[in-house]
């Protein structure tokens, strides 16, 4: 009799399929959203990707946040990476199906394009695809020091 239970567990072992590991889905809790194209990076027209990898506590704070280089290229520029750090650092975060008491990571593109002609005013816009990408959309700052513009015909 303890034989034949035996081989029934160890068959029902062999035939149960095994449980599918749910992949973690991490969410935003709480953000400051970037309300404008960082001001010297639009005087200098700077535009660029910058990937940021954040490590984020169990308590959903962000520990650390790191710029990574996109597919070969180089890194943005220091003021767009310096920039983006700073606001993602004031974010927190969720994760379900994470492991409780252990931080997990996150890597959010951020876009920043400059399009359009001169403008005196800010007009940027910002597009959130949370939580995996943000565009930061502005038109260069009109150059004070700079020759006029000449029409192209």
């Amino acid at each position: 009799m303890k034989f034949s239970l035996l081989a029934i567990s160890v068959l029902l072992i062999q035939v149960t399929p095994p449980q599918e590991e749910k992949q973690p889905v991490v969410y935003v809790k709480h953000l400051e959203p970037p309300l404008h194209y960082p001001a010297i990076g639009r005087q200098a027209q700077l535009q660029g990707t910058v990937i940021v990898k954040l490590t984020i506590g169990a308590d959903g704070a962000v520990l650390a946040a790191e710029s990574l280089a996109q597919d070969g290229q180089k890194l943005a520029h220091p003021l767009l990476r310096g920039a983006t750090e700073k606001l993602v650092k004031k974010w927190t975060f969720g994760c379900v199906n994470c492991s409780p008491f252990v931080p997990f990571e996150k890597t959010i593109k951020f876009i920043y394009r400059l399009e359009g002609e001169g403008i005196s005013y800010d007009d940027s816009r910002v597009a959130m695809e949370l939580p995996d990408e943000v565009t930061i959309t502005a038109s260069p700052r009109e150059c004070d020091h700079c020759p006029p513009r000449r029409e192209s015909k």
